[in-house]
């Protein structure tokens, strides 16, 4: 039986052969076959599993709710976005109910690890707010230093004067900035400092650097925005090691 095409460029049909041939000649067909596995797996999980499945009413409200917000309401306006977008009723239905269950299954994945994940990666979720002075020599930082802690100079007044950074500019802020990329001293010292202290100089390359700490952020699972990055971390593992499980063989010269 003859396969169709995978698509019509002008008058010329290009086959599926064709196709994943100009993609291994790009370099791509990798990332194009592993994502092709990756939504074969989470299909065939979310089949096995009727602890995910959704109520045809909650599908039916989303429906709703998805015409709302985009001002379909009208059945003629609501066909045009259909066609416009190629796509008929039942299969926006059915990427409606598959989104309920993709969210499902990840709950699912993720709910008994999430806590010891996070414990796991939280040195590298904290983050902290800096101010810095960057000067070429030791003796101008440790003045720097003694000016601040005992003149009471400015840091934003001297960071703008001496500093051979662009931060200068915004009275040396260097905005936030990941706790376990800091070098070890820095790090250090940033963790037993309270927010105004001067920290430093430390030596870094040809350059000493003076740091004032604005504010340490500890990282929480009580954070929207980690709990999802960890969430879909925590998914992408499960289903690295679901491809592993399968064996896979690719026919691109037939």
């Amino acid at each position: 039986m003859e396969s169709k095409p995978l698509l019509t460029i002008g008058e010329e049909q290009l086959s599926w052969g064709q196709g994943l041939r100009y993609l291994q000649a790009s370099g791509k067909l990798q990332s194009f076959v592993t994502e092709i596995v990756r939504q074969y797996v989470i299909e065939k999980e979310m089949q096995s599993r009727e602890d995910i499945n959704v109520s045809p009413a909650v599908i039916q409200q989303a429906m709703i709710d998805f015409r709302l917000q985009r001002k379909l309401e009208d059945q003629q306006k609501f066909q045009e976005w259909l066609e416009q977008n190629r796509i008929n009723y039942n299969a926006l239905e059915s990427q409606i109910e598959n989104s309920f269950k993709l969210k499902r299954l990840k709950d699912s994945v993720t709910a008994e690890k999430i806590e010891a994940y996070f414990n796991e990666r939280k040195a590298g979720l904290d983050y902290v707010i800096l101010s810095r002075i960057v000067v070429e020599d030791k003796e101008l930082a440790d003045a720097l230093r003694r000016k601040i802690l005992e003149e009471g100079g400015r840091f934003e007044d001297l960071a703008k004067e001496y500093s051979v950074t662009n931060d200068k500019n915004f009275n040396g802020i260097m905005g936030a900035v990941s706790l376990s990329s800091l070098p070890e001293d820095l790090r250090n010292s940033v963790n037993t400092a309270n927010p105004g202290d001067i920290l430093g100089p430390f030596q870094t390359n040809k350059f000493w650097s003076l740091f004032r700490l604005e504010q340490l952020q500890g990282a929480s699972l009580d954070n929207p925005e980690i709990r999802k990055k960890l969430d879909g971390e925590l998914f992408e593992r499960w289903v690295s090691e679901k491809l592993q499980d399968n064996k896979i063989t690719l026919h691109v010269n037939d």
